[in-house]
């Protein structure tokens, strides 16, 4: 039977964050479905605590660029992979009893290459910024958004106290490959005027 790996996204509540933009995550395997799972944790079944008591959401774009694996033994080796993975972007990444990435130290955020393997899910994320901003938003205006960016100007486009999902969302990719990426998309999707860089 073929399991995948899957990761859950916690609430601030899991611990101290290395930088307040990148949340902890766990990192588990399973030959459900990872909503099952994700639906299963939530009940207790079989659950990690940590996930039972600061579950906020699933994070596909940080495991569908896997593929299935047969057999657990593969899956767990391959979990421990992405959460080390995870932890040099700068993430705590829970997984079977190991917060890896929790003891602080240097990471190195996400590039172009990187990017491009779960590039759906950017541009989704993207998009849905273009959809929700109050104002029309640039190319960089987008890619701090997704950055997590904080400051005045934010208010300008979003609400800041009730962000939409996608705010933030990329806090461990490189600004400029998001930029880049968001740029490819072309056109604002929300708005008639073209793009512009700022």
């Amino acid at each position: 039977m073929a399991s995948r790996v899957y990761v859950i996204e916690l609430t601030p509540a899991a611990g101290r964050r290395r930088d307040p933009r990148i949340p902890w995550v766990y990192v588990g395997s399973s030959a459900r479905d990872p909503e099952i799972r994700f639906a299963q944790h939530q009940r207790g079944y079989k659950s990690s605590g940590m996930v039972k008591r600061f579950a906020l959401r699933l994070r596909p774009d940080l495991f569908e660029d896997l593929p299935a694996y047969r057999g657990s033994r593969i899956a767990q080796a391959a979990e421990v992979a992405r959460a080390e993975e995870l932890a040099g972007a700068g993430f705590v990444a829970h997984c079977d009893g190991t917060s890896y990435g929790a003891e602080g130290g240097f990471w190195e955020p996400w590039g172009p290459e990187r990017l491009e393997a779960v590039g759906k899910h950017a541009d989704a994320a993207a998009h849905e910024l273009f959809g929700s901003s109050f104002t029309p938003l640039s190319i960089g205006e987008c890619a701090r958004l997704l950055h997590g960016e904080r400051g005045f100007w934010v208010d300008e486009f979003i609400d800041r106290a009730d962000p939409p999902p996608a705010f933030g969302q990329f806090s461990h990719v490189d600004l400029d490959a998001l930029g880049a990426r968001v740029a490819s998309l072309g056109r604002d999707a929300g708005s008639a005027r073209p793009l512009a860089a700022r």
